[in-house]
């Protein structure tokens, strides 16, 4: 299509040529009044019919109007959808794994498409780094890392709450989980080599902007704490609180058992176990907060013109969102039960001492539990009986 433009003879008729407008001299009568169709082709009569002209190939040195969008890698439909989907399926995941099926492949859809587009723009240097390394940020959210530590543990005889998508003989699901891993090392490694030695698009933002530091604003763990340091302090003080708490009401029968000093596997199985709410802040709210607030943060500081566009990859992108949200609608009618049982709950309503709403979603754990508080409590009467 270009050659057939550039080699039509009507087509310099029409526009001015490029010795006449772009050489030495510029006085040229076609230069100072260029045709209808000129003007039409250089439509750049507003701020940001220049800015898509510039950043439809941006230089390589300049850096003057910051990182241009890259639409289909860091726009709001893509990041709010990445969103939305991990934190749905991380909640289905630990509450109704049979229905995580279809969130498992979304979430990969997810992860695999923004990977792979990443690592075709680096090998064709058409992508900045800091798109380079937004899209690692967003690809290892805390639910990747979930699926990579079910997916071990169920290789090696674990039993996991994924078993319907890890079990026996789900050997490609499994790869697929495993093989993220280099996919992210390989981007990782290509976003910190120096600019000698590979070219990304706007190398020069690199240093104006980022002040050569990219990884730092979506990777730095705890950046709450360095931005917002109240409500980064607030958020780990309510963790501590909580699991101390907690810790200490049940560290009789955590310990119940005479064994290792510190048994960590115990514990987390009776705290989660009494107080679900736990588990849900832990699993949940935590690291995903962190992973948006980190993400969100670095977008805005280094590429604040992200819009939305409805290309292709935007559109798909929210369309990936339907199977977790069908997920979702099914698991709902269970939550004001699953909130009526939390312990607190029940404490204020004065139901402490009466059946659950809903199964416990460990029976098994439940019944060990409450073997633990009859030992304790029989130990606690022979031990009255003795001394009497």
């Amino acid at each position: 299509m270009a050659s057939q433009f550039f080699n039509n003879p009507a087509t310099f008729s029409q526009l001015p040529s490029h010795l006449a407008c772009f050489g030495s001299s510029n006085s040229s009568d076609v230069c100072q009044a260029p045709s209808d169709a000129m003007l039409s082709f250089l439509n750049l009569t507003t701020v940001d019919s220049y800015l898509d002209a510039y950043c439809d190939r941006p230089p390589y040195d300049s850096c003057a109007f910051g990182y241009c969008p890259n639409p289909d890698v860091a726009s709001p439909a893509v990041r709010y959808s990445t969103y939305f989907t991990s934190v749905v399926s991380a909640i289905l995941t630990l509450y109704s794994p049979e229905e995580v099926t279809s969130a498992f492949f979304a979430q990969l859809l997810n992860v695999y498409s923004l990977i792979v587009a990443a690592i075709i723009a680096i090998a064709g240097h058409t992508l900045t780094k800091m798109h380079g390394v937004f899209a690692l940020t967003i690809a290892a959210s805390p639910l990747s890392i979930y699926l990579i530590f079910y997916v071990i543990r169920e290789s090696f005889g674990g039993q996991t709450r994924l078993k319907a998508v890890f079990g026996t003989g789900q050997y490609l699901h499994r790869a697929l989980v495993l093989l993220m891993v280099p996919l992210w090392i390989s981007v990782l490694v290509f976003t910190t080599l120096p600019a000698a030695s590979w070219h990304f698009q706007q190398a020069a933002c690199n240093k104006v902007i980022a002040e050569g530091h990219i990884i730092r604003f979506f990777f730095l763990p705890f950046v709450s704490l360095v931005e917002i340091p109240e409500i980064g302090a607030s958020i780990l003080g309510s963790f501590v609180l909580a699991w101390g708490f907690a810790i200490i009401r049940l560290r009789k029968i955590i310990w119940a058992k005479k064994g290792r000093i510190f048994p960590f596997g115990r514990l987390w199985r009776k705290v989660v176990e009494r107080y679900p709410l736990i588990q849900f802040y832990t699993v949940i709210v935590l690291p995903f907060s962190f992973w948006m607030f980190n993400t969100e943060f670095g977008i805005r500081r280094l590429s604040p013109r992200e819009s939305f566009e409805a290309t292709y990859g935007q559109l798909l992108a929210i369309f990936v969102t339907v199977p977790p949200f069908i997920s979702l609608c099914y698991l709902l009618p269970g939550l004001g039960r699953w909130f009526a049982d939390l312990m607190w709950v029940r404490l204020l309503t004065g139901r402490r001492n009466k059946p659950y709403l809903q199964k416990r979603t460990r029976q098994e754990s439940m019944l060990s539990f409450q073997e633990d508080s009859r030992a304790l409590l029989g130990e606690k009467g022979s031990r009255g009986s003795s001394l009497a």
